[in-house]
C-alpha cells in the first residue's frame, strides 16, 4: 500500500511539472516575455543601481548556456568548420549591447545552445533573447523577451526544419519563438525544451535579485506591515495559445 500511495505522489509531482513546461505568453504584446520588478529601498540612489546592473550584464559566462553537447565527429572537415562559423556566430563575448543613462536602461543579451537529439525532431538548437533592465519608479524591473532560435542538424551544421514524425507541416529552421509555438506538433520534446529555457531564465532573474539584496537595495519594510506582503506589479503571463505557423 505504501509503494502504491509513493507512486501515485510521484506521478502527481511529475504530471504537475509536465502540465508547467510551456513558454510564457504576454496577451497583451502576444509575444513570449518573462517579466519581474523588484520594489528598491527609496534611500538608494538610481544610478548606483543602474551602475551595479550594467556590471551585472557584462558577465559572459553567466549569459551564454549549454544542456549538452552533440556528438563529436573528428573526420568530417565541412561539418567541423560549419561549427566553428555556428559557435562563432552565436558566441556571446560581451552581452552587454545597449546603454541608456539617461533613462536608466541597459539592454543584454542571451544565448542558450540546446541539444536535443540526433534522431527527434528537435536536433540542434540555438537560442537567442533580449536581457532588458530598466531602473524607474523605486523599482529593477528585469525582462527577458525578443526570443529567436536557429534549428541545426548536428550531423552537418546545416540549418534544417524541425521535422514531427507524426506528420504535418513542419516548424521553420529559423524563426520567433511564438512562430515555433505556433507550429509546435512534438510536444514531449517541446516540454523539455521549455523545461530548461524556463530555469536559464528564471535563474537569471533570481540571481539579479540577488545582486539587488547583496547591495542592500531591495526595499525590506518591517515585520508586520503592509507593506511586507506587497510585492512589486509584474506584468500578466498566460499560456501560449496556438497560432499558425509563418514563413520566414
Amino acid at each position: 500500500m505504501k509503494h502504491i500511495i509513493s507512486l501515485i505522489t510521484i506521478l502527481t509531482i511529475t504530471c504537475n511539472a509536465w502540465a508547467q513546461a510551456k513558454f510564457p505568453y504576454d496577451s497583451v504584446s502576444h509575444t513570449s516575455v518573462y517579466t519581474q520588478s523588484y520594489r528598491l529601498n527609496p534611500k538608494v540612489k538610481m544610478e548606483d543601481v543602474y551602475a551595479s546592473a550594467l556590471d551585472w550584464l557584462k558577465d559572459s559566462v553567466r549569459f551564454t548556456h549549454y544542456n549538452a553537447e552533440p556528438p563529436i565527429d573528428t573526420i568530417k572537415a565541412k561539418k567541423n568548420k560549419r561549427k566553428a562559423e555556428a559557435e562563432a556566430q552565436f558566441a556571446n563575448p560581451r552581452p552587454l549591447q545597449i546603454q541608456e543613462p539617461a533613462t536608466n536602461r541597459a539592454l543584454g543579451m542571451g544565448i542558450i545552445r540546446y541539444y536535443g537529439s540526433m534522431n527527434g525532431s528537435i536536433k540542434l538548437l540555438y537560442i537567442k533573447y533580449d536581457i532588458g533592465i530598466r531602473i524607474h519608479d523605486g523599482q529593477a524591473t528585469i525582462t527577458v523577451s525578443n526570443i529567436h532560435y536557429f534549428h541545426y542538424h548536428p550531423a552537418s551544421y546545416k540549418q534544417v526544419p524541425l521535422y514531427n514524425f507524426s506528420g504535418g507541416k513542419p516548424c521553420d529552421e529559423v524563426g520567433t519563438l511564438e512562430t515555433l509555438i505556433g507550429c509546435e506538433n512534438f510536444r514531449d520534446e517541446f516540454s523539455n525544451l521549455a523545461l530548461y529555457c524556463n530555469k536559464e531564465i528564471h535563474a537569471h532573474m533570481e540571481h539579479f535579485l540577488s545582486m539587488l539584496k547583496q547591495k542592500k537595495y531591495v526595499y525590506e519594510s518591517k515585520p508586520g506591515s503592509p507593506a511586507a506582503a506587497k510585492p512589486a506589479p509584474k506584468a500578466e503571463v498566460k499560456p501560449a495559445a496556438k497560432q499558425g505557423s509563418t514563413k520566414k
